[in-house]
């Protein structure tokens, strides 16, 4: 089975791409080799590597410099994955592709199914989410993977924010009335691998189970390095930012359990594994 990632050299790509490699005749592309949004591109990199499963991890994650390049998000999070189905279509690939809880406005107050109704509340929202919908609109064989509150050994993360921060002012001031589940980029690939092996199509929500608010996650943060940080909950509006979040964005794990027999370990464990494992 071969399969080519796009947009792998990030967080999440550096994450999984060991396990995929473990498991399938893997290469992996970034930006800097593999513009999605080009067609001709595309065509240039089947032909290279003529895969049997394509992974879509490019996107523009920056979610307040979306608000600003709204032309430029909606190219790389909704134009560049239509163009990558249409390719998929053609070269008869499977597609799957990663999506966000940000395409929920995040007012429910129990978990999110993967058919509840999406209403994004941020440009990268709603890029997300027409990258989402013209996927399925091409009715073409592909799973959409939805996460949230990703965390890894590469790129810039909330837990090397925090860290950063504390270490050079002992204290810092953290959200806390932003609900959802801290993920560890690597806890994606058993899920990515069984939606490949199972033939996984449709729409799926993975991420570590439990949940807790950014003063939570930092708090705990703390706790395992063993730091004496002062930690002040402030709200949403205090941090005046220019996107706004869910509030609330747990995801309900029983469609994933159901298809794969994937139980998603507690946020708490994989963090523990995470700061183990940190350099």
């Amino acid at each position: 089975m071969k399969v080519l990632v796009a947009g792998g050299k990030g967080l999440l790509g550096t994450g999984i791409t060991p396990l995929l490699q473990a498991h399938f005749d893997c290469a992996v592309s970034d930006i800097d080799e593999w513009d999605i949004t080009s067609e001709a591109a595309g065509k240039r990199m089947f032909d290279l590597h003529h895969p049997d499963v394509l992974i879509n991890l490019a996107a523009m994650t920056d979610v307040d410099g979306c608000e600003d390049r709204a032309d430029l998000a909606m190219k790389a999070n909704a134009e560049g994955p239509e163009v990558l189905a249409g390719l998929c279509s053609a070269f008869s690939v499977k597609l799957i592709h990663i999506s966000t809880d940000y395409v929920f406005d995040g007012e429910k107050c129990s978990p999110y199914r993967e058919d509840d109704e999406p209403n994004p509340q941020s440009v990268y929202g709603r890029t997300k989410l027409a990258g989402e919908r013209r996927i399925l609109e091409r009715n073409i064989d592909c799973a959409i993977i939805r996460t949230e509150w990703l965390y890894g050994h590469s790129g810039t993360s909330f837990v090397d924010k925090v860290t950063a921060i504390a270490a050079a002012e002992g204290r810092l001031s953290v959200v806390n009335d932003q609900r959802g589940s801290p993920t560890y980029a690597r806890d994606l690939a058993l899920p990515v691998v069984a939606a490949i092996n199972k033939g996984l199509t449709g729409i799926y929500h993975v991420s570590n189970s439990g949940s807790c608010t950014w003063h939570d996650f930092a708090k705990a943060i703390f706790s395992v390095l063993r730091m004496n940080v002062e930690v002040i909950p402030i709200s949403s509006a205090d941090l005046g930012r220019k996107a706004k979040r869910p509030a609330h964005s747990v995801f309900d794990l029983t469609k994933l359990r159901r298809d794969t027999g994937i139980e998603m370990r507690n946020w708490m464990d994989a963090l523990n594994d995470y700061l183990a494992d940190a350099p």
